[in-house]
């Protein structure tokens, strides 16, 4: 899983930042419904450059994120440092298949599909426990991804592209899905991306495969509550409340799938 758009962690923070007001008071929203206490300590799995943990912090939660790449850990950490911030927010090494903490907490975030690099259902299966063993009882995992339907031919979806400019540097960004594999449970993604840096004289472009799970919500239902978890509710992108019985299918988009340790 080692792609270079995850060790370059100043490129990607420009990349991948925007406006995370609503989701923060969406997800506080949620702490308050369906946790079974005050929720004051936050886990964050592939906590990435820390666009969850720092706005978090800052909202008086105390926040621990991991993540796989040393190069985005470092650059974090040094974020959160300048901040103001390392006594509310910490970062640390970690691989999503195996990182258990001992003390525990009261809810966890993984947002944007990032679970989606884990596609071996044992793989999943053992996420899914250390979570739980990380969490308190009643404690909360909030997962976005985007579920396929398994009885429909799976449509293709359109390039997603977009530009960040910031003090002299743009990224061109393209996420394609380049073909499914239904049997297999793969979406086989690419990811362009063009930058340029002005202070450095810096032009480059590199383009790079993703393998990442596709998922059926059955599958999603099946080894969550094997991991220890009840799904309590789904929301949509509008965090509008997606009732449970309905068709979980790509044509929702991400969802928000509010888990529950009991």
């Amino acid at each position: 899983m080692e792609k270079r758009l995850y060790y370059l962690p100043g490129y990607y923070d420009l990349a991948f930042s925007y406006d995370i007001s609503g989701e923060i008071t969406f997800f506080t929203e949620c702490f308050k419904r369906y946790a079974d206490f005050d929720v004051r300590r936050i886990l964050e799995p592939a906590c990435g450059s820390g666009r969850l943990l720092i706005p978090l912090a800052r909202c008086g939660y105390y926040v621990v994120g991991y993540d796989i790449s040393e190069e985005m850990v470092a650059y974090t950490r040094d974020k959160i440092e300048k901040a103001g911030l390392s006594p509310s927010a910490e970062v640390v090494l970690g691989d999503m298949r195996r990182a258990r903490f001992k003390d525990t907490f009261d809810a966890a975030l993984n947002l944007l599909n990032t679970i989606g690099y884990l596609i071996a259902d044992d793989d999943i299966l053992n996420h899914f426990k250390a979570m739980a063993y990380s969490l308190r009882t009643g404690g909360l995992y909030i997962v976005e991804l985007s579920c396929a339907n398994e009885h429909q031919q799976i449509d293709e979806t359109p390039d997603d592209t977009w530009v960040a400019e910031q003090e002299g540097i743009t990224i061109q960004t393209t996420w394609r899905t380049e073909r499914y594999e239904r049997a297999e449970k793969r979406k086989h993604n690419i990811c362009t991306m063009r930058i340029e840096d002005e202070k450095t004289s810096t032009r480059f472009m590199f383009i790079e495969p993703h393998i990442m799970r596709l998922w059926f919500f059955e599958d999603f239902k099946r080894l969550s509550g094997a991991g220890g978890f009840v799904l309590k509710a789904i929301y949509n992108q509008n965090f509008e409340l997606v009732p449970l019985e309905s068709p979980i299918c790509g044509e929702l988009g991400n969802l928000y799938f509010i888990l529950k340790k009991e």
